[in-house]
């Protein structure tokens, strides 16, 4: 994924070359953009006028029976009439509510939640009776256009002169009107239907966007004073009898819900309580063994009632496309809450911890509680400051104990306690000022951001540990697939989980902050950030999409060649260097087919890799050279194979072994594991020894000089009998001991022996150089030193060379 990382740059600037050559190449088209020719129809003869005519009956007759086939307005007119009623009710029952203006944003959330949903089903069943029109309008242009036809050639014979069968015409004129009547019968009851929903729908969104934008002002100036001060006269008068009718009609009002969401999510909860069920059978039957294979399930096996539940919402909760009912909501709230501070609490080491942990658990159901029923805005402040109070207590007593069990060092916790003390002191201060919205947004906020980074931990801890337990399996680590992978796959779909969890939840923060009022209304306008140049527009979400496919096609070519050298390769006896050569082609292949994929997928046409081609012959020509002459040269490597993994080289000197031959250079490990980076261009233009490129055999010179006066045929056969005596010497070619030439001080000899293997080659020449030396001694053979002689051609006369020096006087 690193690797990924670093290339992606290039990526986008390819991704940026190709989309200003689309600009380029679209403004020479429509530069070049010609006139249209009309072409004149050429009707048939007179001859040809009974068999079309029974064509026509035949079609005529397949496209009456498509007609009938045709679902009826009557089909879709009882759905209208059941969401018209709905629609109707709904509103009749936010009058209980009281004037909009003095709603507070919950229920604005809420209604405004279900007026969506409400205009979502009205959009599926608009999509429902257009699929009908289209198909009408077809059989009409089809058959108007046949009607024109069969007009025109009635005309065409009559200027002729022919005399035409005017019975047929006119049977065919009548079987196209049929057509034509009935599918405009049909297609007018629909687009009179179609009218009656788009009205309904248009009236929703209306409605949607007056509470959007009412929402939108709440949250756009949360620093505004917008209640009266807590200690003030005016906040006092708004604490009569009224309120508490209002709570009870919130009550009232999240308890009435229409069972069209069960009839269309109701199988989603039942399969969140089966999932549930699944899996606390599972965890009861496997945690012992799985217990064994990772630490990270621990706490999971130490709760699994509440494991099963939270995992069962979690992995089932994007997929609701209705908005539950408020009451629901709560429901699933609740349930995720407590399951997942319990959790939480035996991730925690900690009691003071776990405490606190279960404090604000209670204070978030709480919260949402209120807001579910939409507790009068004066109500609801009351419960936020009293909050506020006990909360700044409840921490300053948690700092206590801690203090106490830490031994009185402040250590990172006691500084979020602090963090935690001073926004309810500042909540506390806002709400007590008028500023209630700001005072709700930061306690919510705060309780929410506490319960996101929860769930992302043991979001973490369930992937991580699922992973861990997926390949340590017996039926996965076993399998010759999964054992070629290697240990990189458990990380790279770790690092991928880890991505994908840390996204959702910085999505789930900007909901939890008021920024978005949903995770996908955040993903959905973080995708549409677009930037643009000229006529090319790079978003965010062609982006991510080309970087998703460009990653796949990395993880498709990672599995391709692990299922070459597992299934296709393994057992059979293919040279490494060809296996290498199939699975690196494969490789470019594959990213190249990915490459072309996501160029597809970001709206660029092919027909602009030409620009693309023009642009790199200039960057080649300033200075890509090396670049390209490289990556050629690694292809000829692959294909010509002058070199392959494994081979032991000399290069500039320097021993090694082929490590790996990449795009741009070849990475040859030298003999005391230092790597060496060579251009590939270097590898085919220069002069590399292979002691291995053909054969694994190698031949060993051992130069051997004796003193004048030795037995030079006893030499030969000691030598010969060392060569023959050494196990790593192959019989055949035999070893040889040969006389070279008389040296300067001594008689020399060459032992020349062959190994099998390139690896024996060093301690194969120490063990005959000890075995030479040893049998040397024993026959008394002498290696000699060099010797000089010496010739002086003049001496000083003071210079007395027949004794010993005479001191100065």
């Amino acid at each position: 994924m690193t690797r990924f990382f670093h290339i992606a740059p290039l990526f986008l600037l390819l991704l940026l070359l190709l989309g200003l050559g689309h600009g380029l190449a679209q403004e020479a088209k429509n530069d070049t953009a010609t006139e249209t020719e009309v072409v004149e129809v050429v009707y048939p003869g007179l001859e040809q006028v009974v068999p079309r005519s029974s064509q026509i009956d035949a079609d005529a007759a397949r496209t009456l029976a498509a007609l009938d086939e045709i679902r009826s307005p009557d089909a879709y007119v009882g759905e209208f009439e059941k969401l018209n009623k709905g629609w109707t009710e709904f509103k009749e029952g936010l009058k209980q509510f009281g004037a909009e203006q003095d709603w507070p944003v919950n229920r604005l959330l809420n209604v405004r939640g279900q007026v969506d949903g409400r205009s979502r089903a009205l959009k599926q069943l608009l999509d429902q009776v257009g699929m009908p029109l289209r198909e009408l309008e077809q059989i009409r242009k089809e058959w108007t256009g046949r009607l024109n036809y069969w007009s025109g050639w009635k005309a065409s014979l009559e200027s002729a002169g022919a005399k035409l069968p005017k019975q047929t015409f006119s049977k065919v004129q009548s079987s196209v009107l049929e057509i034509l009547d009935l599918s405009k019968t049909k297609a007018t009851a629909l687009l009179q239907l179609q009218e009656k929903i788009s009205r309904l729908r248009e009236e929703m969104l209306l409605s949607f966007e007056k509470y959007d934008v009412r929402v939108s002002a709440l949250r756009r100036d949360p620093f505004r004073r917008n209640a009266h001060p807590l200690f003030s006269v005016d906040f006092l008068q708004q604490m009569d009898s009224s309120l508490f009718h209002k709570t009870a009609d919130g009550v009232r009002a999240a308890f009435q819900f229409e069972s069209n969401f069960f009839q269309r999510q109701g199988w989603l909860l039942a399969l969140q309580a089966g999932l549930a069920l699944v899996l606390i059978v599972l965890f009861r039957k496997f945690e012992q063994p799985a217990a064994e294979k990772t630490d990270d399930w621990q706490f999971i096996f130490q709760r699994p009632y509440s494991a099963s539940l939270f995992i069962a919402l979690a992995a089932s909760l994007l997929f609701y496309s209705v908005l539950p009912p408020p009451l629901v909501q709560f429901g699933i709230i609740i349930v995720a809450a407590v399951t997942a501070s319990r959790l939480a609490g035996a991730l925690l080491p900690e009691g003071n911890q776990r405490t606190l942990i279960y404090v604000l658990t209670l204070l978030f159901i709480l919260t949402k509680g209120c807001t579910t029923i939409a507790l009068p805005l004066p109500l609801y402040r009351l419960y936020l400051s009293g909050i506020s109070v006990f909360g700044v207590a409840f921490l300053f007593w948690i700092v206590r104990r801690h203090h106490r069990h830490n031994e009185g060092r402040t250590d990172s916790y006691i500084l979020q306690l602090y963090g935690g003390s001073l926004l309810l002191v500042t909540s506390l201060l806002a709400q007590v000022s008028g500023y209630a919205t700001f005072a709700m947004r930061l306690l919510d906020a705060t309780i929410g951001t506490v319960f996101v980074v929860l769930f992302a931990m043991m979001a973490l801890r369930i992937a991580e540990g699922a992973i861990e337990l997926f390949f340590h399996s017996h039926l996965v680590s076993n399998a010759r697939f999964v054992k070629n992978l290697g240990p990189h796959a458990a990380v790279r779909f770790t690092r991928l989980s880890r991505i994908g969890i840390l996204i959702v939840a910085l999505l789930s923060l900007l909901e939890v902050w008021g920024l978005f009022d949903s995770i996908s209304a955040a993903w959905q306008s973080l995708l549409s950030l677009e930037y643009s140049i000229g006529e090319f527009h790079l978003s965010v979400k062609m982006v991510v999409l080309v970087i998703a496919v460009l990653y796949s096609s990395i993880l498709v070519s990672w599995f391709f060649q692990s299922f070459l050298e597992s299934q296709v390769f393994f057992g059979k006896r293919i040279d490494r260097g060809v296996r290498d050569a199939f699975k690196k082609l494969s490789h470019y292949a594959l990213i190249l087919i990915g490459f072309v994929v996501a160029m597809t997928m970001a709206g660029i046409e092919l027909q602009n890799f030409a620009i693309l081609a023009g642009a790199f012959g200039i960057g080649i020509g300033f200075g890509l050279q090396d670049i390209v002459n490289n990556f050629v040269s690694g292809l000829i490597m692959l294909f010509e194979r002058p070199v392959k993994v494994g081979d032991a080289v000399i290069i500039d000197g320097q021993w090694g072994a082929i490590n790996k031959i990449g795009m741009r250079s070849t990475v040859v490990e030298t003999w005391d594991h230092s790597e060496l980076i060579v251009p590939n261009s270097h590898m085919i233009s220069e002069k590399v020894l292979n002691w291995t490129l053909s054969s694994n055999v190698s031949r060993i010179t051992l130069n051997v000089g004796v003193r004048y006066g030795t037995d030079l045929e006893k030499v030969i056969k000691i030598l010969n009998k060392v060569g023959d005596g050494h196990p790593a010497v192959v019989a055949d070619p035999a070893p040889s001991a040969i006389f070279t030439e008389f040296g300067d001080s001594s008689i020399n000899f060459e032992l020349r022996v062959w190994v099998d293997d390139i690896k024996h080659r060093l301690s194969l020449i120490s063990d005959l150089g000890l075995a030479i030396n040893k049998e040397f001694k024993k026959a008394g053979v002498e290696i000699p030193y060099p010797q000089r002689d010496l010739h002086l051609r003049s001496v000083a006369p003071e210079i007395d060379l027949s004794g010993p020096p005479r001191a100065k006087k």
